[in-house]
């Protein structure tokens, strides 16, 4: 069979079309992991020695991390709601270091910077609520937890600065297990 083409439609002046090429894409890959298991280890033992936590205390804590993820989750998603944007989130991405939270729209440097650092300002003001009301010990914990899980996004949050002023337009868009950082052309 024979296959039709279709008719070429003209394009009208007014329109734009971009393309994304992909410039840098960051990924938190296992030396840095390391880093934050270390940097976990390092918590339980300073908790265990000056605080006076049992084992158990310790291990109860571990049961912080997923109400930690839902308050970021919701951090975020009140970002996308306040900015006309689509959460999306994936099971496979809850190991990477943004959670599973990302948009499915490309993001300006600054709005992805607004986001990060909005993800981080819940998450410390969790960990002082949690010891305001629930004890010196959890909110320590929650606390603790939240820098540690926070290094990559604080990390990519410095190393996007530099481009932020590039006379060269760039634009960040999530991905499974990183950020992609963009350059539009057209």
């Amino acid at each position: 069979m024979k296959q039709k083409k279709a008719p070429k439609e003209k394009l009208d002046k007014n329109n734009t079309f971009y393309t994304y090429t992909l410039y840098y894409r960051y990924r938190w890959k296992l030396p840095m992991i390391g880093l934050q298991l270390i940097l976990f280890a390092s918590s339980f033992l300073f908790a265990q020695r000056y605080l006076h936590i049992s084992k158990e205390s310790i291990i109860h804590s571990f049961g912080l991390i997923p109400v930690l993820w839902l308050i970021q989750g919701a951090s975020f998603s009140t970002f996308c709601f306040t900015s006309s944007l689509s959460p999306r989130w994936h099971i496979d991405a809850l190991l990477s270091p943004w959670g599973g939270w990302r948009t499915s729209s490309f993001l300006s440097i600054s709005n992805y910077q607004q986001a990060e650092c909005m993800f981080f300002v819940v998450g410390i003001a969790s960990g002082l609520f949690a010891a305001a009301w629930w004890g010196l010990i959890t909110g320590f914990f929650m606390l603790s937890f939240h820098l540690i899980l926070s290094i990559p996004r604080i990390i990519t949050i410095f190393r996007v600065q530099k481009w932020k002023k590039s006379p060269q337009h760039y634009i960040i868009k999530h991905e499974r297990l990183g950020i992609g950082l963009f350059s539009t052309s057209g």
